[in-house]
């Protein structure tokens, strides 16, 4: 039976990170897939995945609890119909996992596969804004989870880490909670979270959520300095382009490659790899994209 992994948590999580850390952390030996979607209509984080030489099958421009569902159950057969040990999914930050228990009602999938682990992740430092702001999609991620883990753990304190702790607790009291910083975390601890101690059962009615989400997504030739890439995350932060939720992409300044993730208000750049044309995506509410997109193109 082929093993089918879960990687989910809201935007900015922190997800594509921890798959990396998995990935690295599982026998070589094993045939491995990874099935990424996205909400947007670019897939950045396939294009860091393959860069690393990771095999991606890639469902964007929707989620795959609805729009894209179709696509991802025929995706599932076409893997399951050849000789590979393990299926990891990174699916859409604003997925509802209820879903896939749908999926695995298909007996082309069950009498293949199995749901082996579901490690959700969860942003400490936004945990407040996103409980609030985003409660349902994320109340349903953590509740499912037979693990979760926390990110930015390094950026709170111990009173705001605990406070987060208890209310996990609250809302999934058997799940496998890893609260170490990121950097701190072993091989063994990233094993255990895929050591398939999930059970699928839920009594839980089904939830039904609209993803009311704007997208914008593209590839651009454009080569921006690093101050000029500053200046366009600086006016995300004050809202000159909507209410941006994530944002993340990889720009070419003409001398080398920037990669720049935005959370919530905050953002980050870092020196990134080599790709073929810039690519950039961003997931919010009225966002102005003719704004957004003509600052990158």
């Amino acid at each position: 039976m082929v093993k089918f992994d879960i990687v989910s948590g809201f935007l900015g999580a922190g997800k594509t990170t921890l798959v990396k850390r998995i990935l690295h952390s599982l026998d070589t030996c094993e045939k491995i897939v990874l099935i990424e979607n996205d909400f947007g209509e670019i897939n950045v984080d396939r294009e860091l995945l393959e860069i690393e030489g990771f095999e991606v099958y890639e469902l964007s421009n929707g989620c795959v609890c609805c729009k894209l569902k179709g696509d991802f159950l025929l995706t599932l057969k076409n893997l399951l119909s050849q000789k590979i040990d393990r299926i990891i999914f990174e699916p859409s930050g604003i997925f509802i996992l209820d879903e896939i228990f749908d999926v695995f009602k298909d007996f082309e999938i069950s009498g293949k596969c199995f749901i082996n682990s579901v490690t959700t992740v969860v942003d400490v430092q936004n945990f407040s804004k996103n409980i609030q702001g985003y409660s349902e999609f994320f109340k349903n991620q953590i509740r499912h989870a037979s693990s979760i883990v926390l990110s930015k753990v390094q950026f709170v304190n111990d009173y705001d880490l605990v406070h987060v702790e208890n209310s996990l607790k609250s809302l999934n009291e058997t799940a496998h909670l890893v609260t170490k910083d990121w950097a701190q975390l072993s091989t063994t601890d990233i094993k255990e979270l895929i050591n398939g101690s999930y059970n699928c059962v839920s009594n839980r009615p089904k939830q039904y959520l609209s993803h009311n989400f704007d997208s914008l997504g593209l590839k651009t030739s454009k080569n921006l300095s690093l101050d000029q890439l500053k200046n366009i995350l600086e006016k995300c932060k004050k809202g000159h382009f909507g209410a941006l939720i994530r944002g993340k992409g990889i720009i070419n300044t003409g001398s080398q490659y920037l990669e720049f993730n935005y959370v919530a208000g905050e953002y980050s750049i870092m020196e990134g790899s080599e790709v073929a044309e810039g690519i950039v995506s961003f997931i919010g509410k009225g966002i102005a994209k003719e704004a957004l997109a003509s600052a990158f193109v």
